[in-house]
């Protein structure tokens, strides 16, 4: 736990008490300044995730690549998006910072976006989105732990639910910018303007938001910036005394390794169930996004209804993440999150009978996104709050990172089914299969909270 120093009454009398403060205070507008920052980053790698869907068919058109082949190059992204959470999230807990990773992972996305047009064969577009993964993986699963501790803890889960909602947004962003671009443009330009605005943002959020408080305190002892932090985020605190320091067994648990870490009797269990519940989410997720333009078109669907599509998807994901967050103050986490997954299963079996209703199809996917997208909002929020502020990170960048590996898998299997002459209605039926794998784990995490809760302290 954070605390102020008690080394003198003048130092304790102008002490801030940051732990408190994010325990019990409100949201001050400062700290709404900050973690609207962070969103707005999130935004943006939904963003990228989609928009190279939004013109897989206007790229394999002009550069003459086989349409199958693009499983590949949305596979590249998600392999390098596993590297990034893996490597970058336990490096964010232990030596770089949570801020830091934040900066190199979106700087890495925003021109990687941009060189994306230049690439002409499909070996350098796999190499390009690898890179371009990295970073997003990088990313993503730091922002949403700097979100979490930023926030006032009543509301942290709220706000945790707002910050994926803007992944599916992103997704929205990118239809309606490539409608806009390419109606005057190319599918080059799109990438150019998508690439340099997510570089101007990284560098105006490089300003704005603060370090990890926690990690300066806990991993670099380092009063000054903690201070500092401290001031970007509560304005307020203008005393020069401000100190903090961290309770000495927590300290002592700091100097271990994060990864290690989620292996200590009492988290084994859980981090496993995580991994399996991640895994088979994270596949339906990037799977509906990034084949379902493709597949609505294959069954006969306009191009136009092939966007009206993902901008359904972008729209539900959104109203279903921010809605859960309100559901779940109200009936409970894991009564939400079963109802959400049951809802999709049954969206997802009823999908191929509409493929070819150009109203009912993209309604449907509205239901598939607003309750998936939902759903792993709720996987992250029981994430970030079953595991220790010193390795929240690390234990939701390996989640994430472990299930990268089914969204690098899913597309690249959706391709080879359509290479083999499966038809899109099979391959939805095999989605909702996973959606009935990833609420078996999730029944699997509520036991072994449960247990935990009961056994005594």
């Amino acid at each position: 736990m954070i605390q102020p120093s008690s080394g003198g009454d003048a130092v304790a009398a102008a002490a801030f008490d940051y732990s408190r403060r994010i325990r019990e205070g409100g949201l001050g507008g400062r700290q709404a300044l900050v973690l609207l920052m962070i969103g707005l980053l999130v935004l943006f790698d939904g963003m990228d995730n989609q928009l190279l869907g939004l013109i897989a068919h206007d790229m394999s058109r002009d550069l003459d690549i086989p349409i199958s082949a693009f499983g590949l190059v949305f596979s590249a992204a998600l392999v390098g998006a596993i590297a990034g959470a893996l490597l970058m999230s336990a490096a964010a807990d232990q030596w770089l910072g949570r801020k830091r990773v934040v900066i190199i992972g979106m700087v890495l996305a925003g021109l990687g976006t941009v060189v994306t047009a230049y690439a002409g064969t499909l070996a350098q577009l796999i190499l390009v989105r690898f890179v371009t993964g990295i970073g997003l993986g990088a990313a993503l699963p730091t922002l949403i732990s700097l979100a979490s501790e930023f926030s006032p803890q009543r509301h942290s889960r709220l706000v945790v639910s707002l910050m994926i909602a803007f992944v599916p947004l992103g997704s929205l962003l990118g239809s309606v910018m490539a409608r806009a671009v390419m109606s005057q443009s190319d599918w080059p330009m799109l990438l150019h303007v998508a690439g340099i605005t997510t570089l101007a943002l990284t560098a105006g959020a490089a300003l704005v938001v603060p370090e990890s408080v926690h990690f300066l305190v806990s991993r670099k002892g380092d009063q000054r910036r903690a201070v500092a932090a401290v001031r970007q985020l509560f304005p307020a605190v203008i005393a020069k005394a401000v100190m903090v320091h961290e309770d000495p067994a927590e300290r002592a648990k700091a100097d271990r390794q994060p990864v290690a870490r989620l292996f200590e009797a009492g988290l084994w269990k859980l981090t496993i169930l995580f991994w399996i519940a991640f895994l088979m989410d994270q596949a339906i997720l990037y799977f509906v996004m990034n084949w379902t333009p493709a597949l609505l078109l294959r069954s006969g669907m306009s191009s136009t209804a092939g966007m009206d599509a993902a901008a359904m998807f972008g729209l539900g994901g959104a109203l279903g993440t921010i809605a859960q967050g309100w559901l779940t103050t109200r009936f409970g986490i894991y009564k939400v999150m079963y109802v959400e997954i049951l809802l999709f299963i049954a969206a997802m079996l009823m999908l191929p009978a509409v493929l070819g209703d150009p109203r009912m199809a993209p309604a449907l996917v509205f239901v598939i996104a607003a309750t998936i997208c939902a759903y792993h909002a709720g996987l992250i929020n029981l994430i970030l709050e079953a595991f220790p502020e010193a390795i929240k990170s690390t234990a939701f960048g390996w989640a994430f990172g472990i299930g990268r590996i089914g969204a690098a898998a899913a597309p690249v299997l959706a391709g080879m089914m359509l290479g083999l002459g499966w038809s899109p209605a099979l391959i939805f039926v095999g989605a909702a299969m996973l959606g009935v794998m990833t609420g078996l784990a999730l029944l699997g995490v509520r036991l072994v909270l449960r247990q935990r809760v009961s056994v005594p302290a």
